[in-house]
């Protein structure tokens, strides 16, 4: 090859080169797309469609591939306008931090633009669409938005807006804003996973604002610290029943379980058993409210003594109390000054080797308040 040559090919591959980057990287302007049946087949959604749930349920019974930058809205229909993922099934949602997979309603123009045609007409509100239903353990949801879901099957009822039916699954850097849940401690929490008892089930990174009850999981799920409970741009807007609630479980975990969460209490609906030989770790500063509820005895924390235990019962700021307590974690119950909080709201800690001879084999802590024992 000539010298005179080289100079005019390497500008040829400098301009191939550029072709195929604007290509990789070019825009689109995303058009619509009904989505009328389920998800049978391998199937990927991507940013240049919007996709509209435009039925009362679909199913995902295949993996369903969500890329960034997505947008999924589901239309205010007749019955809970849902997505249920069968055992077979996998969603796989991925978004980035510039790039979100945003789920939310058909009625929402921020998102996706004026889909549904009607100007300003209409706007999007809490319990416009239903939810998703998760019932395998292959699924997973990064950078994620869900907005204004909630919706129930049938009038005046919510459901979860992301609910993991006793399977587990993964949940990073999402956002739950303006969803439902409901307004009773033993109610759909907005991602509720309280029969998952399985420690594999996480969610981390999160932020809910503007909920009725944001998390409702399984006593055998550890929860960190690194979820946010309030709007991040306006610390004043928070959930209606600010907490993590745990509900009862017959069964005992069978591994460690570690609650670290401060900015909320954690909320018991039942009573929590912690296995022989098991640990419930908390950190300085967390917060366990008991629901009260009418049967006596019932709305208690059980231990073996010497072989199961509560670490970090005596360190600074933890304490246990009842459901009724505005005055320490906030007016979790989201009731206004509606009730107050008085002893025998709650059972008590109590140890059911009978290790204990006094106050109904229940422990004296100082960190118990509003118990009936001791």
């Amino acid at each position: 090859m000539t010298k005179s040559l080289l100079p005019l090919l390497l500008m040829f591959m400098v301009f191939i080169s550029s072709c195929h980057k604007d290509e990789t990287n070019s825009t689109c302007t995303p058009t619509v797309v009904e989505v009328t049946t389920d998800v049978s087949t391998p199937t990927v959604w991507d940013a240049c469609h919007i996709y509209v749930i435009s039925v009362n349920q679909i199913s995902v019974t295949s993996t369903l591939t969500i890329q960034a930058g997505t947008v999924v809205k589901f239309k205010d229909i007749a019955g809970d306008n849902a997505i249920q993922v069968s055992t077979s099934g996998r969603i796989l949602a991925e978004g980035t931090t510039a790039k979100p997979v945003v789920f939310t309603s058909y009625k929402d123009d921020g998102n996706g633009g004026d889909t549904n045609g009607d100007g300003s007409a209409t706007t999007p509100a809490r319990l416009d669409w239903g939810g998703i239903i998760i019932n395998s353990n292959n699924c997973t949801f990064t950078y994620c938005h869900f907005l204004f879901g909630g919706e129930g099957p049938s009038a005046g009822a919510g459901q979860p807006t992301l609910e993991f039916s006793y399977f587990y699954g993964n949940i990073d850097n999402c956002t739950f804003a303006y969803c439902g849940g409901e307004t009773t401690y033993a109610g759909y929490g907005v991602v509720d996973a309280r029969y998952c008892e399985n420690n594999n089930f996480h969610i981390t990174n999160s932020t809910f604002y503007g909920c009725i009850k944001p998390l409702f999981l399984s006593p055998f799920n550890s929860v960190g610290n690194s979820n946010v409970f309030h709007n991040p741009a306006n610390t004043s807007e928070k959930n209606q029943l600010n907490g993590v609630f745990m509900t009862s479980t017959s069964n005992e975990a069978t591994t460690d379980v570690s609650w670290t969460e401060t900015e909320v209490p954690f909320v018991l609906t039942g009573s929590l058993a912690i296995g022989d030989g098991m640990k419930l770790i908390l950190a300085a500063d967390v917060i366990i409210k008991v629901a009260d509820l009418p049967a006596i005895g019932y709305n208690k924390i059980s231990l073996h003594e010497g072989t199961s235990s509560i670490e970090g019962h005596d360190l600074p700021g933890v304490m246990f109390t009842s459901y009724f307590d505005d005055a320490n974690g906030g007016d979790t119950n989201g009731d206004g000054n509606g009730s107050i909080p008085a002893t025998g709201d709650w059972y008590g800690i109590q140890d059911i080797t009978a290790t204990i001879g006094t106050n109904n084999f229940c422990y004296a802590w100082s960190s118990i308040h509003y118990a009936t024992y001791p």
